[in-house]
């Protein structure tokens, strides 16, 4: 069976580097036994951001130093030592590989303290004196972040989108609304029916394409807890089942934003005050406890007791009270209190750290079930033995059926 291949290209001036790289590099695995390594070596920078254009490349290496890259500041005449532009020279070459593609960079230089700041998940550094084992680790070490792999999947899977949409819905209905349409109108159109064919069974898809070998998928019936969130928030301004988190008072923790959103536009704030429900640490209920205590093997009542929980039916008490957010990637497993409520100014509320935004539709259910544990009315219980007396009394004792 094939292996995958992965495509890295490598800049540098020196054209003997650049073969010893080549040679260096190319076959070695990365990222599993049977992921291997197809490196190509290109000795000027023009030309390989218009390989970046052409080909689906899954890691670049370069020198900061690659030759002129940028027309606008060659022969600028200025005299300042080159040593001392490097740093710069590094950001524009940044610049230009993200206007073109995402792909994870390793700069493999020399001078390496100079764009050390510049160093992420997705820029690696690799001092030139450390070789070209060093130099290979770390490739195996952006392998094993699985970032490469993610990339291509996500972006197999929008190909994969893309084609199915446009030969599945836009050819078989552009003449039906694109004679007269206006452009507009038919760009909602078309983002809206593309934004569902991006959901669904898609995700799975896309989940298997990025390594998922565990099948651990909900049914159609049943969500991921990754679908209850916008991670990191998407809107500039706050929104109603936004979670926050830093100390309030003596407490640090998780809070859940209930402020109607439409008080909270940027530029047009109605709200003087937030209003927040304290978020409680899963791990902090005692119907956690009692099934942790119990494992390996709880017993059924105690594990029914933790499902209703995360069900949203706490047993004993008033259910509409608490609200379970599931954990997802850094979120940890939260039920949200309504009975602590914590009202902040807002210049005060803006210190802290907003985390995630509920998304739809868990952020109006969120909201609704906040309504219906606040908006309850109490009534005096009906006096059920006194119906029972009167219609005993009128049906004799016969069966009301």
């Amino acid at each position: 069976m094939a292996g995958t291949e992965w495509q890295a290209l490598f800049v540098d001036d020196d054209p003997d580097l650049c073969r010893q790289v080549e040679e260096y590099l190319d076959g070695e695995l990365v990222g599993g036994s049977d992921h291997v390594l197809r490196v190509q070596a290109i000795s000027d920078f023009n030309s390989a951001l218009s390989e970046l254009e052409t080909r689906r490349i899954d890691l670049l290496i370069l020198d900061v130093r690659v030759g002129p890259h940028d027309q606008e500041h060659q022969d600028d005449g200025n005299t300042e030592d080159a040593e001392s532009l490097v740093e710069e020279e590094g950001i524009r070459i940044i610049a230009a590989v993200r206007a073109r593609r995402f792909v994870p960079v390793v700069f493999y230089t020399g001078l390496d303290y100079k764009v050390r700041a510049m160093e992420s998940p997705v820029v690696r550094i690799v001092e030139k004196t450390e070789g070209l084992p060093k130099l290979l680790l770390t490739i195996r070490e952006i392998f094993d972040t699985a970032l490469p792999q993610t990339n291509r999947a996500l972006v197999h899977h929008l190909e994969a989108v893309q084609r199915d949409y446009m030969w599945g819905f836009v050819a078989e209905n552009w003449n039906s609304f694109a004679g007269g349409a206006d452009r507009r109108e038919l760009a909602y159109l078309l983002a809206k029916r593309l934004a569902i064919s991006l959901s669904g069974p898609g995700i799975q898809q896309l989940a298997q394409d990025m390594g998922d070998t565990t099948g651990a998928f909900t049914s159609d019936e049943r969500v991921h807890p990754m679908l209850y969130y916008l991670l990191p928030p998407v809107e500039p301004a706050p929104l109603a089942g936004d979670l926050y988190y830093g100390a309030i008072g003596e407490q640090a923790g998780y809070c859940i934003l209930i402020t109607p959103s439409c008080d909270m536009v940027a530029g047009r704030e109605k709200a003087d005050f937030m209003l927040f429900a304290r978020c409680l640490h899963l791990a902090e209920q005692p119907e956690f406890a009692a099934w942790k205590a119990g494992l390996p093997e709880p017993s059924n009542n105690v594990k029914r007791r933790l499902e209703f929980l995360l069900g949203n039916n706490r047993q004993g008490g008033q259910p509409e009270r608490f609200y379970f957010l599931p954990g997802a990637l850094t979120l940890p497993n939260l039920v949200v209190d309504f009975q602590q409520l914590v009202t902040l100014p807002r210049g005060t509320a803006n210190g802290l750290e907003r985390r995630a935004s509920l998304d739809s539709p868990f952020a109006e259910a969120f909201l609704a079930r906040f309504a219906r544990y606040f908006g309850r009315l109490g009534t005096p219980d009906l006096d059920v033995d006194s119906v029972m007396f009167r219609l005993n009394q009128q049906f004799g004792g016969q069966s009301l059926s």
